[in-house]
């Protein structure tokens, strides 16, 4: 007599591995927006884009995108914190496995910043783009996907980081770069002073602002006085 449906069903779980990773639950938040500032758009997972705003939350598959000279925070559910600079795209994805949750940031193209939070056991946050992966168990630093390069500037922790075209991975460690080529070449060098700007940067969590103020001394000559401030 040929099995049930119902027995199959039975016999497929019980010969599943119970460690196995799954993707959250369509529509089950992984994070949110917790900063929007001037032109940020977020896309739903098979829907179009639309303008976003503070506080909406982010699911598997979500997309996110910055315009010119704007800036979106998302905060993960461990209080990671990815900072989307301007013209910048990415998609987050989370999954499952046990009480484990990780994490992964796809940047289609442009520059992040991030404070990752220690993971726990078995868990895992990681950057991909379509030349390099980046392994984070909790860090800090920015990662800038290029057309023909990626760079990985860590400024706090270690991060693993993975080559797609060749395989090669390498540890770049806090206070160097990391550098992804397409051809499949990968290395690590000390930071320079301009990367390691570049990574203070891509973690400010808002845009310098000018203030100019008009000072008149007691003999009547005057002068103009430049502040810069961060929102």
């Amino acid at each position: 007599m040929k099995p049930t449906l119902l027995r199959v069903l039975v016999l497929v779980f019980c010969l599943s591995p119970l460690n196995a990773s799954m993707a959250a639950p369509p529509g089950a938040p992984i994070g949110l927006l917790s900063k929007v500032i001037l032109e940020v758009l977020r896309k739903e997972s098979g829907k179009t884009w639309e303008a976003a705003s503070r506080g909406q939350t982010l699911a598997t598959g979500d997309m996110v995108r910055t315009g010119p000279k704007s800036l979106a925070i998302i905060k993960f559910k461990d209080n990671s914190l990815v900072h989307l600079r301007e013209r910048s795209e990415l998609t987050v994805t989370g999954t499952t496995s046990g009480a484990a949750f990780s994490k992964a940031v796809e940047i289609q193209t442009g520059v992040v910043g991030f404070n990752v939070a220690k993971q726990r056991a078995g868990e895992e946050f990681r950057f991909t783009s379509p030349t390099s992966v980046a392994s984070i168990r909790g860090t800090a630093g920015a990662f800038n996907a290029s057309s023909g390069s990626d760079t990985l500037i860590v400024t706090e922790g270690t991060i693993k980081f993975s080559n797609r075209a060749s395989s090669k991975s390498l540890d770049v460690v806090a206070g160097f770069t990391g550098l992804s080529y397409r051809d499949g070449s990968l290395q690590s060098r000390l930071s320079t002073q301009s990367e390691r700007q570049a990574a203070a940067d891509a973690l400010a969590d808002g845009q310098n602002k000018k203030l100019e103020l008009e000072l008149r001394s007691p003999d009547g000559k005057t002068s103009r006085l430049k502040i810069e401030y961060k929102d």
